[in-house]
């Protein structure tokens, strides 16, 4: 029997119910009474805090909206999942259900996850992962420190802001999300994956708050469009870091928060995070679905997205071996690309130059067509902006895999270990270690022993633990 199947079984609602019609006679507080229901009948902490009150689930929502203004959209069988164990609420919803049952995360069995969240704490989003960006431990102490203290500040600053915006919104307040989701678009290339991670589900988190209200057709758009925006921006850093499940998962909410917002710019970039997250979920069929769909949402206004969704064809189509279809996807890509007009920032949100070479080079490198690859490499390589580290070193492991292709084991192996060596640790996520790999695994058999294909071994054996 599963845990939640033992939640449902009748002797341990048989139990609750005696126990509670005992807690007069014992002289047993709610709290104590939640924990008798806990130890002796199997429930979670969350259900044996609602219990010993006689409520139903839709009855703790009505609670959340009262006591703690959050949950306007709540419906039980979220709540209901909650008390399983199958699903953890946000540290919003958490924050609503210690004030409704006047208890702490930890009572309400959340604290490996939300230590002291009711009373501001809230611990790093990835915390595991802090060796990645730490140094010394006395650092690591100060910095969650800190951490504590601005996280802290942050619940007061949502409830400041909730009592200075009333039962609405201004204007102002959804012009400073939309900045914050275009600053998101312009970091995305240049921070760390886990550290970008870290602050976008933060900003998701306070997001999701304020969606929860109700509020004018007008801002409710503009909010979906920043959170399509975000979501889409959490796929891209889910499939870096290989969590693809993930990723499908986080475009979905994208796609319905852009299918709210209306806008169908912005639901064909949702359709080309799809075709991203499909391709590396290896389903390139998929991939080519929702790339045409991009191209078919933007058909009667071309945009830079239409260059976009052409070239995450093409590599999509050199994936199935498909070499007429992707060669003509790269034609329409490059034409149209020269044919539209171009944002200046180079964003998350746009397709740039080094995009559309980024995806030429892989393509091309996937059909074996190492001349023209090694060409598109070159003009990637001179567009990506300065401070970009993640996809510029996946055009140097292109280029890697070419050498290899061409039959230049020992300089093709040679060149991957040394991308990996020079690029810093927090610069490394997943998608790097697989393209890599990607490398070690094209070296035919019989060259494997050569030393300088061991040392590309030896590299991706020591670094790709702790880099993921």
């Amino acid at each position: 029997m599963t845990f939640s199947d033992r939640l449902d079984h009748p002797h341990a609602a048989r139990c609750a119910a005696r126990l509670r019609a005992q807690a007069p006679q014992q002289g047993w507080s709610l709290r104590e009474l939640a924990q008798a229901i806990t130890g002796h009948c199997g429930h979670s902490r969350l259900r044996a805090y609602r219990f010993p009150r006689g409520w139903s689930l839709t009855q703790v929502i009505d609670q959340m909206v009262t006591v703690a203004g959050v949950g306007q959209r709540l419906v039980a069988s979220r709540v209901s999942r909650w008390e399983r164990g199958e699903e953890r609420p946000s540290s919003a919803y958490l924050d609503g259900l210690c004030r409704v049952y006047g208890t702490g995360p930890v009572d309400l069995g959340f604290a490996a996850d939300y230590s002291d969240a009711a009373d501001g704490h809230r611990p790093p989003a990835l915390d595991s992962s802090r060796s990645l960006v730490s140094g010394t431990d006395s650092q690591d102490v100060a910095r969650h420190g800190t951490h504590l203290v601005a996280s802290r500040g942050d619940q007061i600053r949502r409830r400041v802001d909730e009592a200075l915006s009333g039962s609405t919104l201004s204007d102002s307040t959804v012009a400073h999300k939309e900045a914050v989701a275009a600053q998101y678009g312009r970091t995305y290339k240049t921070q760390p994956a886990t550290v970008f991670l870290d602050n976008i589900l933060a900003d998701l988190d306070d997001l999701q708050i304020l969606t929860d209200r109700k509020l004018p057709a007008g801002q409710r758009r503009d909010l979906c469009a920043v959170t399509a925006r975000l979501a889409g921006l959490v796929s891209m850093t889910m499939v870096n870091l290989a969590q693809y499940r993930h990723a499908r998962e986080w475009v979905h909410t994208a796609r319905l928060a852009a299918d709210e917002a209306g806008d169908p710019l912005l639901r064909a970039w949702v359709a080309s995070r799809s075709a991203v997250a499909s391709l590396h979920l290896g389903d390139p069929y998929a991939a080519m679905m929702a790339a045409r769909e991009a191209e078919l949402l933007t058909r009667n206004h071309r945009a830079p997205i239409t260059a976009m969704a052409w070239a995450i064809l093409a590599r999509a189509a050199a994936t199935t071996a498909d070499a007429h279809t992707a060669r003509a996807a790269l034609r329409h890509a490059e034409d149209l690309y020269g044919a539209v007009e171009q944002m200046p920032d180079n964003t998350a949100y746009a397709f740039t130059a080094g995009q559309l070479h980024f995806y030429r080079s892989h393509a091309l490198t996937t059909l074996g067509e190492s001349r023209a690859a090694w060409q598109a490499q070159d003009d990637a390589i001179s567009a990506f902006g300065p401070d970009e580290h993640l996809d510029p070193n996946l055009v140097r492991l292109d280029r890697a895999l070419c050498m290899v292709h061409n039959g230049d084991i020992v300089q093709g192996a040679d060149y991957a270990a040394t991308v990996l060596q020079q690029l810093p640790a927090v610069h490394r996520p997943a998608i790097v270690w697989r393209r890599a790999q990607a490398v070690a695994y094209a070296i035919p058999a019989a060259r494997r022993s050569t030393p300088r294909v061991r040392a590309l071994h030896e590299v991706l054996a020591i670094g790709a633990g702790p880099a993921q």
